[in-house]
């Protein structure tokens, strides 16, 4: 797709700098990146675009800043859509048209409609998002959550983007915590009463309870060999009991719209030898060692500070990590690093696929491996983007420095970490061995936090004069509670840890996804009390004004460049502040500028509410929300 309007205008400009610069500084060599990584958007009442060049070219030519802006400001000629150049402060500020630049955007969101905001920088590649990999024997609780909806607005990004994107989630259904499962389900109860995940979650608990009191750890090392080398009853039923799990967790994940591409269960990893084949190929670089004596003695060990790798991590930090312990046992970096071999082609598994799900919300099927099916074309991507928490950053750095160590810093430099800081709760941890997750009254789950909030949003209907149709109550009070939920993790950067309340989920004032949700909304209505809305004319472009008007239009030219920021920063709460500016500048246009009574301005001004609010939906369908046209 073409340029963004945002684009659009930001490189006229830089154009008319690189040729003005030139033109009154000749020999002084301007590069177009010099002039392009100068501009920014000043304050209103400055201009639209601004220029530092000057202060970067005073450095090198010994001269005063605001005599060369002058001096650039002089030589610089109109343009299309720049009308006006002008030095301020030794910056170069440049006004744009409002009439050709507002019939620009409108038109191109006219045109575009649902795809506007989306572009192709990522056209022909493929990448993998991993997101959220929760342990199959307990329910999502509101930590897991914000993994899945963080990982499902990235892979969103992406494909609006242009990339090719595989949305998968890993399964480890042969680790410790299943063998503990395992050993509830044959020894307290084999007989749900709840929700699966809810209640192995709930019995997870209970065993480690057991285990603070006897020794068990015999009967759970037995289990996880049976498991491992996937034989025997005990091993079948390890499996049947982690699907029923997956299969409760996906109900969660089907209610608040999130949908996969593959599951990739560890147990079809081992089958298909994918460690054996990555130690091999490690072998054969010479990156591993299998000391005879002292603390490693008998394991697979790679030296983490050879070569290009050498400093790169912390004092207090391994720089020998261990990957295959005396016992034969692999560890978690071992069996990620083989997995990621996998993912970027560099060993092939006889994976086979069949259908887990037949239709996801998303209408797309939702695939797994498994010992019958077909063989498709999952993996081998370009690049991989990882949806795991802060406290694994050390785990991470030793994944991307096991592939440099293997000559292969172009996949370490593809291997993405998207760090996200955890979620607490007021009254502690969420921990699933310990039952953080479980509340008074009410669990610190995603399911309990859906139900509660969907109830909230449902109150709010039921009073709302403006809803006089209650037949959709439930429906509109669950889209509602959606955009509460995800507009309230997505607006944190990820990087940031949340501290969960109940008072700010239940809170749907300014700031919020509601609040959004309600742009939309209204400008539905007025478009609805409108009729037949006309395209509008020349004339009609001349009542746009240097006001809330032109504002409005201008921030609503930016969305593709702010997709793309987003791709680029992973930060999908660049989405939620820019959602959040609209409604803020929609709503001080709709109160001060009349659009039904606007006379000759009624059909531009409906044009822009038209067009916010196709932005206003196209911007939260990227993060995962359906608006509704009454609220």
């Amino acid at each position: 797709m073409a340029a963004g309007p945002s684009s659009i205008i930001k490189h006229e400009f830089s154009e008319l700098l690189l040729h003005a610069s030139n033109a009154a500084f000749p020999g002084t060599k301007i590069t177009e990146a010099d002039v392009s990584s100068s501009i920014s958007t000043p304050k209103t009442e400055h201009g639209d675009l601004s220029s530092s060049l000057p202060f970067k070219l005073a450095k090198t030519m010994k001269s005063n800043p605001n005599a060369i802006a002058e001096a650039i400001a002089k030589a610089a000629k109109k343009s299309k859509y720049v009308k006006d150049v002008k030095a301020l402060g030794g910056y170069v500020n440049a006004w744009v048209d409002e009439l050709g630049y507002s019939r620009l955007v409108l038109e191109t969101i006219a045109k575009e409609g649902q795809r506007y905001g989306s572009g192709d920088i990522g056209k022909g590649e493929k990448v993998i998002v991993e997101s959220p990999a929760v342990n199959p024997n307990k329910p999502w609780h509101i930590g897991q959550l914000r993994n899945a909806i963080l990982g499902n607005v990235i892979a969103n990004v992406y494909d609006s983007c242009g990339y090719s994107v595989e949305r998968e989630d890993y399964i480890d259904d042969l680790g410790l915590q299943i063998s503990e499962s395992l050993w509830g389900y044959l020894h307290l109860s084999n007989k749900p009463d709840k929700k699966v995940d809810q209640w192995f979650g709930e019995q997870y608990v209970e065993v480690n309870k057991v285990m603070a009191t006897k020794d068990i750890q015999a009967e759970l090392n037995a289990l996880l060999k049976m498991m491992e080398k996937q034989e025997g009853r005990e091993a079948k039923l390890a499996k049947e009991i982690a699907e029923m799990c997956v299969r409760a967790q996906y109900q969660t994940a089907f209610d608040y719209g999130i949908c996969f591409n593959v599951m990739i269960w560890e147990s079809s990893i081992v089958k298909a030898k994918v460690l054996e084949k990555a130690i091999e190929m490690a072998d054969k670089k010479g990156i591993l060692s299998r000391p005879k004596d002292g603390k490693f003695a008998g394991c697979i060990v790679v030296d983490l500070q050879k070569g290009e790798a050498a400093g790169k991590f912390e004092g207090n930090e391994e720089t020998v990590k261990v990957l295959v312990r005396s016992s034969g046992v692999a560890t978690y970096v071992a069996k990620d690093f083989a997995f990621h071999m996998w993912k970027f082609g560099l060993i092939k598994a006889d994976f086979k696929y069949s259908t887990f799900v037949e239709k996801q919300p998303n209408k797309q099927p939702l695939y797994t491996t498994s010992d019958a099916g077909e063989h498709m074309g999952f993996g081998n991507v370009k690049k991989v983007i990882n949806l795991i928490g802060s406290e694994q950053k050390y785990e991470q750095n030793v994944l991307k420095t096991l592939f440099s160590l293997l000559g292969r810093n172009d996949i370490a430099d593809n291997i993405i970490h998207l760090a996200y800081g955890l979620v607490s709760v007021e009254s502690g941890s969420l921990s699933g061995r310990t039952g953080g997750w479980l509340g008074s009254g009410r669990n610190y789950t995603a399911d309990d936090l859906l139900r509660e909030v969907k109830e909230k949003a449902k109150e709010i209907v039921m009073q709302s004069e403006k809803i006089a149709d209650k037949s959709h109550a439930d429906e509109i009070a669950k889209s509602i509670a959606i955009s509460a939920i995800k507009f309230e993790y997505l607006r944190v950067a990820p990087e940031k840890e949340v501290i969960f309340s109940w008072k700010k989920a239940l809170d749907f004032e300014s700031n919020s996804g509601p609040y959004c949700m309600y742009t939309y909304a209204r400008a539905s209505r007025i478009l609805e009390k409108a009729g037949d809305v006309s395209d509008p004319k020349d004339g009609d472009y001349k009542r746009i004004t240097r006001g809330l008007d032109f504002e409005l239009v201008k921030t609503l030219g930016l969305a593709q460049e702010l997709v793309e920021k987003t791709h680029t920063e992973y930060r999908p709460n660049n989405i939620t502040e820019y959602l959040l500016n609209i409604s803020s500048l929609f709503s001080r246009f709709y109160e001060g500028m009349p659009v039904l009574k606007g006379g000759d301005a009624k059909d531009v001004r409906l044009a822009i509410v038209s067009a916010t609010r196709q932005v206003t939906k196209n911007m939260l369908g990227l993060l995962g929300i359906e608006p509704v046209s009454t609220m």
